[in-house]
């Protein structure tokens, strides 16, 4: 397995083990405090707020131990090394991980204007996001196998 299909692969792994923690805990630990409240907006714009950024901090720390063991393990290799191929493959996997997340976004609205609770619109802009960047390191991975 080359070095960018480790990193799409420990990308999805992480992502998953963050937002399944980060749930588990609002949901499952807290969830006597916390489900009274899910027709409150003030909770759902709380509850992403603190997400993006548990998110943001726990990917950089795990990033750099990433990098840790990709330095030890392969020392004979630029692990920042990327050719033009590389950086197509980046691009194309972006851009249909992020077409997705367009779509639910757009789509999240629809419940909202058919009347339904407002935290359905919530939790298709996370789910979409989520699913979306998912997506997009599904792709890198399928572009590095079967090419562009």
């Amino acid at each position: 397995m080359s070095i960018q299909e480790k990193k799409a692969v420990f990308n999805i792994i992480s992502s998953v083990l963050i937002i399944g923690g980060y749930l588990y805990y609002t949901f499952g630990i807290h969830a006597n405090e916390n489900l009274p409240l899910q027709n409150d907006v003030q909770f759902w714009a709380q509850f992403i707020l603190t997400f993006m950024v548990v998110t943001i901090v726990l990917k950089i720390i795990i990033h750099i131990f990433f990098h840790i063991y990709l330095t030890v393990a392969h020392k004979d290799e630029d692990i920042e090394f990327e050719d033009e191929y590389d950086k197509r493959i980046e691009m194309k996997s972006d851009r249909n991980g992020n077409y997705f997340f367009i779509l639910g976004f757009v789509c999240s609205f629809i419940p909202v204007a058919m009347g339904e609770p407002v935290y359905w619109m919530f939790m298709i802009m996370l789910f979409s996001g989520f699913v979306g960047g998912t997506l997009g390191d599904v792709w890198k991975l399928y572009y590095y196998r079967k090419g562009l």
